[in-house]
């Protein structure tokens, strides 16, 4: 696979999840949230609250996505400790 081809499918997710988390972040949070200075995290939280809502709000599945998203990140040591949460009986209750 070329580089521009993966560029281009690069560009097609982070625009597709920034506009989930834009629409998100505006549904979940007050006006009164939607400035400047803080546009950035609430973007971020609405990723998380559309996370969510996918999982059906399923905690199991929302740490097996964080784990899945550390590792493609290369936060190996962090995905393994994510990882110890997914195994962990008391974890899956």
């Amino acid at each position: 696979m070329t580089i521009e081809v993966m560029k281009l499918r690069k560009m097609d997710t982070v625009g597709a999840l920034t506009k989930i988390a834009k629409y998100q972040s505006k549904m979940v949070f007050d006006a009164d949230f939607q400035n400047d200075a803080n546009r950035k995290q609430r973007e971020s939280d609405g990723l998380g609250c559309a996370i969510a809502h996918y999982s059906g709000w399923d905690g199991l599945q929302i740490m097996q996505i964080f784990a899945a998203a550390l590792e493609d990140a290369n936060f190996h040591g962090e995905c393994a400790k994510v990882r110890e949460w997914i195994a962990n009986e008391d974890t899956r209750r």
